[in-house]
């Protein structure tokens, strides 16, 4: 008798234990329609006369495809983008770039927030690195070519990756490169090779520049030596 008592106060106990709900919430994520290499580790980031692409996703709210959202920029309601289904927003930056504060609420029937979130997005410069190609283990991108970079072959082919450019690849005919040493001459191309001087050791300064031409807020530029010979 006594274990068919124990027995009902702890199946008692189970069924009394809370069971666990989902908050109601809404994260925002977003990222910049820009180039970065491969195997590139993070988010793409926003730059200079880019696009960039804000996406809500609901917690304990249902479908998100069935929500009304209503998306803020700046204080001013985009009533263009709201609507049912309108869980993303983009934009691109101007020539006069500026951060953007981006709030998103999800609206019921009754038009009372069910939850919000928002945030505050800063366009950040394009950048340029550079890179050794190897003939044996291709781009090298454990190894950014720095202030200095030793020559450890007689030859070396560098390569320039333009990061956060608004285009599909570094090949794109939009950007331009150049590339100039102190020795004088210029070459393009978003890739070089320098050959060192035989017999001889030392440096020589380069310097490697990548431009947008379709947009004029999109450039950045490297300098760095290339060191050869024994030094």
């Amino acid at each position: 008798m006594k274990k068919f008592v124990i027995t009902i106060l702890i199946l008692s106990s189970y069924f009394l234990l809370p069971t666990s709900t989902h908050a109601q919430s809404v994260d925002l994520l977003w990222q910049g329609s820009s180039y970065v290499p491969p195997f590139y580790q993070g988010r793409t980031l926003w730059s200079n006369q880019s696009k960039v692409v804000l996406l809500a996703i609901p917690h304990g709210l249902g479908l998100a495809a069935n929500l009304n959202y209503k998306w803020t920029k700046n204080g001013t309601v985009l009533g263009n983008t709201n609507g049912v289904g309108k869980n993303s927003l983009s934009f691109l930056d101007s020539i006069l770039s500026k951060p953007q504060s981006i709030k998103v609420d999800i609206i019921s029937s009754q038009d009372e927030v069910l939850a919000s979130a928002s945030v505050v997005i800063v366009p950040v410069s394009p950048s340029l690195l550079v890179y050794e190609k190897n003939p044996l283990y291709g781009y090298l991108f454990h190894k950014e070519v720095g202030g200095a970079y030793a020559l450890s072959e007689k030859e070396i082919t560098l390569t320039a990756f333009p990061f956060f450019f608004s285009v599909r690849n570094r090949a794109d005919n939009t950007v331009g490169y150049a590339w100039r040493t102190n020795v004088g001459g210029m070459e393009s191309g978003n890739a070089v090779t320098y050959r060192a001087p035989e017999n001889v050791s030392g440096s020589s300064q380069v310097s490697a520049s990548a431009s947008n031409k379709d947009e004029i807020a999109q450039q950045a530029q490297k300098s760095f030596l290339v060191q050869f010979g024994n030094q």
